[in-house]
């Protein structure tokens, strides 16, 4: 993995640092209820994407760090539901933990919803959930099908896209901008993730490069269209390109 240089950076550590806080529970720490395995993208590309929509949208925004925890526990409460498994050698613990552990990351969610005067966006954030888990039982329905690529991608954009999407939306209201460049910025957001649920799921590099070039198509659009500065967003988009290592490179917006 190439090392994190955003110019949001200090803000992302806000975020990660408040996370390991939130939690470190008592008795026992978060490690030993569960075996989440969270790689750099896991920690980095949800809240990162917030950052930079608010970073290229506005000089300064307190609720923005916020809003990336927020959306991080969201995607962490998923994905330690997902480890939750029914074999029947598995111990009791090890079977009520994961429902458990994600319950309460959901509870997390919602306690900085109303800690940071956010409750505005429950509304968008529960239906975004709900999508998340349609993704899940669409993805358990179809797990002795053999799915096409197109197939998979519908499931990706539940599961994956429309939390990024709505992260960069959500940022996006946050900083006060326009609804049209609202909902560019959403798009934009929905590509990046439905281009890393894609590698994730192993999907064809030309199937990859295919949805980076939209998201780049994308940016340059809105650099033609808006004032607002471009750098932040840029930057993430060139760390989700390199990360995912499929050999397609950006134009070089607001560098």
């Amino acid at each position: 993995m190439v090392p994190v240089d955003f110019s949001f950076q200090g803000k992302l550590n806000n975020v990660q640092a408040h996370l390991r806080q939130e939690i470190n529970f008592k008795p026992a720490g978060f490690e030993e209820l569960v075996h989440l395995e969270m790689n750099e993208l896991d920690h980095n590309v949800s809240p990162a994407i917030v950052l930079a929509v608010s970073g290229s949208c506005t000089e300064d925004n307190d609720k923005s760090e916020a809003l990336a925890g927020i959306i991080q526990f969201i995607f962490m409460a998923n994905k330690v539901h997902k480890l939750m498994k029914d074999d029947e050698d598995l111990p009791e613990e090890r079977r009520q933990f994961p429902v458990l552990v994600g319950d309460l990351l959901y509870g997390k969610f919602f306690l900085e919803l109303c800690r940071e005067k956010l409750l505005i966006y429950l509304d968008p954030l529960a239906q975004v959930m709900g999508t998340m888990s349609q993704g899940g039982i669409s993805r358990w329905l179809s797990r002795d099908k053999d799915l096409s690529g197109d197939e998979l991608l519908k499931i990706i954009a539940l599961e994956s896209a429309s939390l990024t999407g709505t992260a960069a939306r959500l940022s996006a209201e946050l900083a006060g901008v326009s609804l049209p460049l609202q909902k560019k910025l959403e798009s934009f957001g929905w590509e990046l993730g439905l281009a890393w649920g894609a590698w994730k799921e192993g999907l064809e590099t030309s199937v990859i490069q295919s949805i980076l070039r939209r998201a780049n198509d994308i940016l340059e659009e809105i650099s033609a269209e808006s004032q607002i500065k471009l750098r932040p967003l840029s930057e993430v988009y060139q760390y989700i390109s390199v990360q995912l290592n499929v050999g397609y490179k950006a134009s070089e917006i607001g560098s």
